[in-house]
């Protein structure tokens, strides 16, 4: 078993992270690593105050860096001050921008990303992981190779240790079926496939559900998705299909 290298911050070197973070999220901060192509991830609690990274998100962490998983962002090294973990660094690539910046790519490029982002959770599910936030701001698209892979690794599912934190559609999939499993990971692909491929303009996932509720489905599928549609109206009926197989060229 790979020993996971631990960086012993001192609180000059904590407090200074702040200073220059990147992105400021709803569990913590990104944050320009101490070295090259890398990120410091940092937790704080509900209050914004500074805090140990959760156990649960510590021992996926751990997981993740023992599976050197592909598809998504690596782990490298665990941050602690004072004794305590408090973060984690992990790879950094400078030409990787997330799919939500990409607001008008051709409809044959963002079905080329939609393709290697289900591969991507294909590889997941048989490494005994579920991604669960399939979103347009955790998928990365390399602007020089087009490879996708995923970040916010520490959320997702990893063998016995669940996902953290479900957004709306996530949680309202968990509270139809229970579980949240491959299946779900299909089922936000499809709705991340539907409404990339179908809607002009941005929507919420309530608004695509309520339109194939009505029976309002997308055009430019083949009519073999149209079951898969009909059945994520009940998530509970839902077989876990995805849909972006089923694109028209």
């Amino acid at each position: 078993m790979k020993v996971m290298p631990n960086i012993n911050l001192s609180p000059s070197e904590y407090y200074s992270i702040f200073q220059n973070e990147e992105t400021h999220g709803g569990e913590g901060i990104i944050s320009r690593g101490s070295r090259p192509n890398t990120l410091y991830k940092i937790f704080f609690n509900g209050r914004k105050e500074l805090c140990p990274m959760p156990e649960n998100k510590q021992r996926k962490i751990l997981e993740i860096y023992q599976k050197g998983l592909e598809y998504c962002v690596t782990p490298l090294a665990t941050l602690s001050l004072n004794g305590e973990m408090v973060g984690y660094e992990m790879t950094r690539d400078g030409n990787d921008v997330d799919l939500e910046s990409l607001k008008e790519l051709p409809r044959e490029e963002m079905i080329a990303i939609l393709r290697r982002a289900k591969i991507a959770l294909e590889y997941f599910a048989s490494k005994d992981i579920t991604y669960g936030d399939v979103t347009e701001s955790n998928i990365l698209i390399n602007r020089q190779t087009g490879a996708v892979k995923f970040c916010d690794i520490d959320n997702m599912r990893v063998g016995e240790y669940p996902i953290d934190i479900k957004g709306f559609s996530l949680s309202k999939y968990y509270s139809k079926t229970g579980v949240i499993d491959r299946k779900a990971d299909a089922y936000m692909h499809n709705l991340l496939t539907i409404r990339k491929l179908h809607y002009r303009e941005e929507v919420y996932d309530t608004e695509i559900l309520r339109d194939l509720n009505k029976g309002i489905y997308p055009t430019k599928f083949k009519l073999a998705a149209r079951p898969i549609f009909k059945s994520m109206t009940t998530p509970e009926t839902f077989q876990g299909e995805y849909a972006i197989q089923y694109i028209k060229r």
